[in-house]
């Protein structure tokens, strides 16, 4: 069959059962999700309309004149009666794999989306009064700068929802905490910038310890300052014998937290090779929202990979 230019072969949604190989031009698929295809010479059009009766995933126009080889259903039973063997499994192999690339390409969408989607509500988060952001707004300046497809963008603001970072409501999406999508996307920036990441954002001494300073806050009748806390260090030792099941908290133990500036300590340690026992420091001292920030962040972060490849 010959298609001129510009016209329509299959609209997406048809119920069309034929299968179409490309002898010559180029056509060009587009879906409403912003998925596009190109098709030229030797390629099938088609295969799993034909073999799985499931409709035209997409809308596909010639982009000059083709020229193609059109199977329908009973031409292709007639082919299965003079060729039994080897017509229909090479059909069936073709459109298993095009299955598993179109499932494939849907996880790379995800994949691909999540960073940009940050990006974006991360530079709207400074300015987002709290009546949230428009959905539709996130969308287009997501495909707008990265070309991504609508779908792809809504399935990463689904899982942020899940990880409990965001909340859709009607057309707008809420933020449930601006700082932990921050910490999320420059944690994402610097693994892609150096290849490498620890599956967790800490060690579980850290998480132990840190849960330990939490504890000794909510229980202190001392006020936080600007947000800053303080921790008597008997009181810190005290409620870790029960936070750290069992382990001793030491200033060896805190070194690599303080180091990291996510606490400090009341007296000089040095450069951590001669360090004074624990009870020598009267307090320890730091600020408690970025504590819980990163906890939060230490909690979502291992979920990402193994959501995004469901």
């Amino acid at each position: 069959m010959i298609l001129g230019e510009g016209s329509i072969l299959v609209h997406e949604g048809d119920r069309n059962n034929n299968l179409y190989v490309v002898r010559k031009g180029i056509l060009q698929g587009n879906n409403t999700r912003g998925d596009s295809t190109t098709y030229e010479a030797g390629d099938l059009i088609g295969e799993l309309s034909l073999l799985k009766n499931e409709p035209c995933p997409e809308t596909i126009t010639a982009d000059e004149d083709c020229e193609l080889l059109e199977i329908s259903p009973e031409n292709l039973n007639e082919i299965q009666e003079q060729e039994p063997v080897w017509f229909k499994s090479i059909i069936q192999f073709m459109t298993s794999r095009l299955s598993i690339a179109q499932s494939n390409k849907h996880k790379s969408d995800k994949i691909k989306a999540l960073p940009s989607v940050l990006y974006i509500l991360d530079s709207k988060a400074t300015k987002t009064a709290s009546n949230g952001i428009a959905l539709d707004e996130i969308l287009q300046a997501v495909y707008n700068l990265f070309n991504i497809s609508r779908d792809g963008i809504k399935d990463v603001l689904h899982l942020l929802e899940e990880l409990e970072i965001l909340k859709e409501q009607g057309d707008k999406v809420f933020f449930k905490n601006r700082n932990v999508v921050h910490l999320l996307y420059e944690t994402i920036r610097y693994r892609a910038r150096y290849q490498k990441m620890p599956p967790q954002i800490l060690s579980m001494t850290e998480q132990m310890v840190l849960n330990a300073v939490i504890r000794t806050v909510q229980q202190s009748n001392e006020p936080l300052k600007n947000g800053m806390f303080t921790v008597m260090t008997p009181d810190l030792l005290k409620v870790s014998r029960r936070a750290m099941y069992g382990a001793t908290l030491t200033t060896r133990t805190l070194l690599p937290l303080l180091q990291r500036k996510l606490l400090n300590a009341s007296v000089t340690l040095g450069d951590g090779s001669a360090l004074p026992e624990i009870e020598a420091v009267p307090f320890f001292f730091g600020d408690f929202d970025n504590i819980l920030d990163l906890m939060e962040l230490n909690r979502i972060y291992p979920l990402l990979d193994k959501k995004l490849v469901k």
